[in-house]
């Protein structure tokens, strides 16, 4: 017989929330090597919807995420786990870089882009790009010490 516990409902939450909060940032390094190319109205909107994804899937994806998170390291009493304490660490530093770095730049990106450019579209660019590699590195680095229990 299949029993499936109020935990189990909660796990599949908490990876759901992951895959649907950074599934589609995992394209970013894609449509990256397309941006640079493309028409001002072009930078336009993948920058607008950088902005949209990250309000609107990311941060409450983040939410469902260290909510979740949290529920089942009290459920089942691991706080003192390092593959428990680091991700979440990673997941409030990501929601903090989305509000404080993420969204300010690609608002400034869209506006740079809508003006047709330039260095400081570039520059401004180039370090949303680079921050965004380290995000989705931490990510998968939060990911991997889960499904391993890296640490215990």
């Amino acid at each position: 017989m299949l029993a499936v516990t109020f935990y189990d409902v909660v796990k599949w939450l908490h990876i759901m929330a992951v895959v649907v909060a950074f599934g589609g940032v995992f394209t970013y390094p894609v449509w990256y090597r397309f941006v640079l190319a493309a028409s001002p109205g072009d930078r336009v909107m993948f920058h607008r919807a950088q902005g949209f994804i990250g309000q609107w899937v990311i941060s409450p994806g983040l939410l469902v995420i260290v909510l979740a998170g949290a529920y089942m390291a009290t459920d089942r009493d691991l706080w003192s786990k390092v593959w428990v304490t680091l991700p979440l660490i990673i997941a409030i530093g990501i929601g903090a870089l989305g509000g404080v770095f993420f969204g300010p730049r690609e608002a400034k990106l869209a506006e740079l882009a809508e003006a047709g450019g330039g260095p400081e579209y570039e520059r401004i660019f180039t370090r949303v790009r680079n921050v965004g590699y380290v995000a989705l590195a931490l990510v998968a680095i939060a990911a991997y010490m889960m499904v391993t229990k890296l640490g215990s």
